[in-house]
């Protein structure tokens, strides 16, 4: 008994200490798998209703939380499956209401035919506080430019 009180209070204890590069880590982390599963809803619940997107198959900047969500429809529609593998990601903090994400990866599309298209990608991402929440206020993502 003494032992399952001590294992509740430090898993409280941690999360009541947790900073804010922990608590945005505690809602980009499930968002992954949202991602791979093409939960639209899941994926696109942490963007502000006036965040902004500007994704690397898109010609236009994305703004506001249902276009962006209109956007991730079709995208999952058209390429089924998804893979990222992040490398080089840099998580920082500004305060207690501000944190960006950068990063790099690869990106595997797979279209309903079952042809693979291989992506490298860069990204940046702005989480901001307000109310207590975190929200994505604004996100960039980019093909990484050859070398040749």
């Amino acid at each position: 008994m003494r032992s399952t009180l001590a294992l509740i209070t430090f898993c409280l204890a941690s999360h009541a200490w947790a900073g804010p590069v922990e608590e945005v880590a505690e809602i980009a982390t499930p968002r992954m798998k949202a991602l791979a599963e093409g939960n639209v809803d899941a994926w696109t619940a942490a963007y502000a209703d006036n965040a902004v997107l500007q994704a690397f198959s898109s010609p236009l900047r994305l703004e506001g939380k249902e276009a962006i969500k209109a956007y991730f429809a079709n995208f999952f529609q058209v390429l089924p499956k998804r893979k990222l593998l992040a490398r080089g990601s840099l998580v920082r903090s500004y305060g207690n209401d501000l944190v960006i994400q950068d990063g790099h990866g690869d990106y595997y599309l797979t279209n309903p035919q079952g042809v693979v298209t291989y992506v490298p990608l860069r990204w940046s991402v702005v989480w901001s506080k307000a109310g207590g929440q975190w929200q994505i206020v604004e996100q960039h993502v980019s093909r990484l430019p050859s070398l040749e």
